[in-house]
């Protein structure tokens, strides 16, 4: 088999579920395979990877809808720590008169907690949009929001 054909038949990268750096940090979290995999580092360095389905019981997902405007979770669990990705988005508003208008929001970020006690929080300088994926419905749900107020 020559190597072009092999390349060809070499499957596609999984589409990010929620992609965002820190600087010259990453994190990525992709689905393969049923599960959800995160991954924190540099471009050339993995930190931390996590690799996690519903039945492990080790990933969560939260979502919580408002009038023209969601939050949605992803938590990590690993041992004692949790890392939660998060990403937050509203429509624009328009109000009456100019003032009243707010524009489109988003942002995302990630938050590391051992036990209850947050270690560290991030927001991301670029990127940081999730979008509802099929895989979220099959996960254990997280009963509270963990985004944080913009």
């Amino acid at each position: 088999m020559s190597l072009l054909l092999a390349l060809a038949m070499t499957p596609p990268p999984p589409e990010p579920i929620f992609a965002c750096s820190f600087g010259a940090k990453q994190l990525v979290i992709a689905e393969a395979g049923g599960a959800l995999i995160y991954r924190y580092g540099t471009a050339t360095k993995t930190e931390l990877r996590l690799v996690a389905n519903a039945a492990s019981n080790r990933v969560f997902y939260h979502r919580t809808l408002y009038p023209r405007a969601e939050d949605q979770t992803l938590r990590f669990v690993n041992g004692e720590y949790n890392y939660v990705v998060y990403a937050h988005w509203s429509a624009p508003s328009a109000g009456m008169t100019e003032e009243a208008s707010t524009p489109e929001s988003h942002y995302g970020g990630l938050i590391v907690m051992r036990g209850e006690r947050e270690l560290a929080s991030y927001r991301c300088s670029r990127g940081g949009d999730m979008r509802e994926w099929p895989i979220f419905k099959t996960l254990p749900t997280d009963e509270t929001n963990m985004t944080p107020p913009e």
